[in-house]
């Protein structure tokens, strides 16, 4: 009510001619100089592949905090995938390759690590529970083009929760400049109250904070699990008692249990739908907002896994309500399916050569999609004019068994199924439930690489991609032998027909000789049975092929191949060009029997297997 007085007042003013009356706004009041000292050395910028955002530095040690959005990479098949070349630069322009230690997209929160030489200073958290609207506050990030900026304001709100978020936010008008995705609000002591996700543009100027004691208990999961160990009962959804609910069903306080999923935990557990929750672990509970539903969410999900959670509850009988009480073991909350502009926490695989994506099925899937019980895979969408949309399959169909077979999950799917394209059956039968009726059909795979035999070498560490190349070339019906330095290279156990040591390679078994990447990939531009295999098969005029550093194996081992175009990834152009090749920069690159990839993600690796089942055919 006072501002609209003294908004009044001015425009009175103005328009009799007199000096506008300065309002004492908090966005134009100084920044304390020692929160600006306190704070400024403790907030970074990061920056990768494919975007960048701001963090804070939470231990000396070099733990970083920040944005799940702002590290994530940008594979759309797998959420969980983080950004693949970290780098975190310090206010002093510092620089720190950084790794992944986990991340949430809901809430958004990650956690980083650098090694300093040095200890490093850090922030200090505030506390969010006892954030008051209007309150002055002061957001830290690095935007796009800037080193560091500051923005003041006020916590215009802080109980939002119609942004579809785990968690209630705060709402602050303290400028969140693109870029800033990441960063700290700080109080006007220069405590921490919470980290900066998104801002809105244009004249609104509103920006959204996760509370801190929020990404507290994320950073504690990330630091000693690298995932947000969220309890939950599943599956059961509830509701607030607003007035006329708590009129009809003529109860005080409490939370209504809308809705038990039938043979759940929380169903086993005897929670039943109208059932009332007063109280939790012997504590009282209501909600009779959205908040405070969300604050019933938010405590639930906070507790430990494994711990037996104990509910009093309100149960409507002939007489009333009856009192009763029910216990259950809190789990780890199965992935979060995509929803709004949450990508969701669920991988999705996909056989290209089949057209055949699919995901693990949870609970979730079963209410939003109306599916049966039966365990399997979900089939997602199939390509048009592929093995699997000739075989008639349909998204949200559930594949429950292959080749007679029964399949129970992602990983026995994957294995019986790579075990017939590995014995390259012309047809494979899969059973397939869809709604009320199961029914079998087949898949018909091309098997383009039927007679082809590649020979695979990884370079220590772990190799990038491996998973999905081997996966492809056996679902085209290659003869797969991988050959690495045992004990040195971390290889998927699944769709490996033959594993031998780099001395054991005979060129004689070779049509098509693919070089793989990894984060050591440069031990191999100098191990001389590879430049020697390189040689052998270059002689041979077979297909050499490689994948991001792998190419510049390719260059240390034969001259010869400098007159090729080439590409490699943008970490290892440099090199391709310091060595005078004739980079190109393109995805995949085919110069007669040389072709070589970016292999920077997974649209790109199916460029470059499309490539290079054209080349071998």
């Amino acid at each position: 009510m006072k501002i609209i007085i003294l908004l009044f007042l001015l425009i009175g003013l103005v328009a009799r001619g007199a000096a506008p009356v300065p309002l004492d706004d908090a966005q134009y009041q100084d920044i304390p100089e020692h929160v600006v000292r306190m704070v400024d050395p403790a907030v970074v910028a990061i920056q990768h592949e494919g975007g960048a955002g701001s963090g804070f530095i939470v231990t000396t040690d070099g733990l970083i905090l920040t944005n799940g959005h702002v590290v994530r990479g940008n594979d759309p098949e797998d959420p969980t995938k983080p950004a693949r070349s970290i780098t975190v630069i310090m206010h002093d322009d510092r620089k720190f390759v950084a790794r992944v230690l986990g991340f949430c997209m809901d809430p958004d929160v990650a956690l980083l690590r650098i090694d300093s030489p040095t200890p490093l200073m850090t922030v200090q958290f505030g506390d969010s529970r006892s954030a008051q609207t209007g309150q002055r506050v002061f957001a830290v990030g690095t935007p796009h083009g800037f080193k560091r900026t500051f923005s003041s304001g006020i916590l215009s709100n802080v109980d939002r929760t119609d942004l579809n978020t785990f968690t209630k936010v705060m709402q602050t008008d303290a400028a969140i400049n693109p870029g800033s995705s990441g960063g700290p609000l700080f109080d006007r002591n220069g405590l921490v109250i919470g980290m900066n996700t998104y801002g809105t543009r244009g004249a609104d100027n509103i920006g959204f904070t996760i509370p801190i004691h929020v990404v507290e208990k994320l950073y504690h999961d990330l630091r000693d699990h690298g995932r947000f160990m969220r309890a939950d009962v599943p599956l059961f959804i509830v509701r607030a008692l607003y007035d006329e609910l708590r009129a009809v069903l003529d109860v005080e306080d409490g939370i209504l249990v809308e809705y038990v999923m039938a043979d759940s935990p929380a169903a086993e557990a005897g929670l039943q739908a109208g059932d009332i929750i007063v109280k939790q672990n012997g504590e009282e509970i209501s909600a009779r907002s959205s908040v405070e539903l969300l604050e019933f969410d938010w405590a639930l999900a906070s507790l430990q896994v494994g711990d037996t959670v104990v509910w009093d509850i309100l149960r409507e009988s002939d007489n009333g309500h009856e009192s009763v009480t029910v216990q259950a073991v809190l789990q780890e909350a199965e992935p979060t399916v995509a929803g709004g502009v949450t990508p969701g926490e669920i991988r999705v695989e996909k056989y290209d050569a089949l057209g055949l994506p699919f995901t693990q099925i949870v609970r979730q899937h079963r209410i939003q999609y109306a599916l049966q019980d039966d365990p399997g895979v979900l089939v997602r969408t199939p390509d048009n004019a592929s093995p699997a949309s000739r075989a008639q399959l349909e998204q949200h169909d559930i594949i429950t068994a292959v080749g007679g077979v029964a399949v129970h999950d992602v990983s026995s799917f994957r294995d019986v199924l790579e075990s017939r394209l590995a014995a390259q059956d012309p047809f494979i039968e899969l059973e397939v439930r869809r709604r009320q009726i199961t029914w079998r059909t087949a898949l018909a795979p091309y098997y383009d690489l039927a007679d082809q035999r590649i020979l695979v070498i990884a370079p220590p560490g772990d190799v990038h991609n491996m998973d999905q190349v081997l996966r492809e070339l056996v679902a085209q019906g290659a003869t797969l032998t991988v050959a690495c330095a045992t004990g040195e290279t971390e290889l998927p156990s699944r769709v490996i027909q033959d594993q031998i040591a780099l001395d054991d390679v005979s060129i004689e078994d070779i049509d098509v000789l693919l070089l793989m990447d990894s984060e050591q990939v440069d031990q191999h531009w100098e191990e001389e049975l590879v430049l020697q295999i390189v040689r052998d098969v270059h002689a041979e005029e077979k297909i050499l092929s490689a994948l991001g550093g792998s190419v510049i194996t390719l260059l240390a081992a034969e001259p010869e191949l400098m007159e090729k175009s080439i590409t490699t990834s943008t970490v290892h152009s440099g090199e391709a060009i310091q060595r005078n090749a004739r980079y190109t920069g393109e995805t995949v690159e085919k110069d007669a029997h040389v072709l070589t990839g970016s292999g920077v993600d997974r649209q790109a690796i199916r460029e470059f297997l499309r490539q290079l089942a054209r080349s071998a055919r």
